[in-house]
């Protein structure tokens, strides 16, 4: 069952349709525009979005549109569509599109059941039943690449706005001693836990509302107002010296931030992949 709905009314669509029995719902920006992670406790919509629910074979239309109509006060919405999907394994289909890539040098994302590459050095493996960004889109790409460069045995990271977990998780097989993955939404916590779990790595990534300063290296994969807004934090949680790596960023948007943390951080040249910009800078000394 899908619907058209304002970025005032997507999330109430969305949770409608989650207590009628959905096994999934999904927001899709009308634009076509991915939904990155936003500021903890928060998700960006776009001004006219599609929700979607997934049900199964039982579930009738006619009771489903009536049911969600009720919900959310008869002609407040717009007229739902329903199309019937070919049964299909889903596992396999996953396995069709899930990537097996190399990021910067050695650090390899695969699948869970993939040989491993003889020139990897550190490997974040997927599993289709747990809940994952695999890399594939360019702003976590970038960000990948970027965790790839740096010497991370024995430091302290924060992986802010940490979604299903996977730079945290990164981070960890590339030597992190300790990483704080930060996230206000319960799902991003299960999930990043779960993951974590399943690269063996749950003694060393946690995650926290509230991480403590004294971060070496500092990425975070969210959308440009939350970077603009966190400055300050994102200064005070850094040691000086330490590095930060900000994506989720379109080339409009990279002057402003560039200038924004240019009052803690000394920035370098901005990075660009497909359409997406991701900075970098090294805190200065505190004064």
């Amino acid at each position: 069952m899908s619907l058209p709905a304002s970025a005032e009314l997507a999330e109430a669509v969305a949770d409608a349709m989650q207590s009628l029995g959905a096994l999934a719902v999904t927001i899709t920006p009308v634009d076509g525009h991915d939904i990155l992670e936003p500021m903890p406790g928060k998700q960006p919509l776009a001004a006219l979005n599609v929700v979607t629910g997934l049900y199964d074979q039982a579930s009738e239309p006619s009771r489903l549109r009536a049911d969600l109509l009720r919900r959310m006060g008869g002609g407040a919405i717009a007229e739902p569509s329903f199309e019937a999907l070919e049964d299909t394994d889903w596992e396999h289909a996953w396995r069709q599109r899930a990537v097996a890539r190399e990021f910067g040098a050695g650090l390899w994302v695969l699948p869970a059941d993939a040989p491993l590459p003889l020139d990897a050095r550190a490997v974040v493996r997927l599993d289709p039943g747990l809940a994952f960004g695999t890399g594939a889109h360019p702003t976590t790409a970038l960000c990948l690449d970027w965790l790839a460069g740096l010497d991370l045995v024995g430091r302290k990271v924060i992986d802010f706005g940490c979604g299903s977990g996977i730079l945290a998780i990164a981070a960890a097989h590339l030597g992190a001693a300790e990483v704080t993955g930060v996230d206000h939404d319960p799902q991003a916590v299960i999930a990043t836990r779960a993951n974590a779990q399943f690269n063996a790595v749950s003694e060393r990534v946690c995650v926290s509302a509230q991480p403590a300063a004294g971060a070496q290296v500092l990425v975070a994969n969210i959308l440009a107002n939350a970077l603009h807004e966190l400055a300050p934090l994102f200064a005070e949680l850094t040691s000086p010296g330490g590095w930060i790596g900000l994506s989720g960023i379109l080339p409009e948007q990279a002057q402003g931030l560039c200038e924004r943390y240019s009052a803690a951080f000394e920035m370098e040249a901005p990075t660009e992949l497909e359409g997406w910009i991701l900075l970098t800078g090294r805190r200065r000394d505190r004064s």
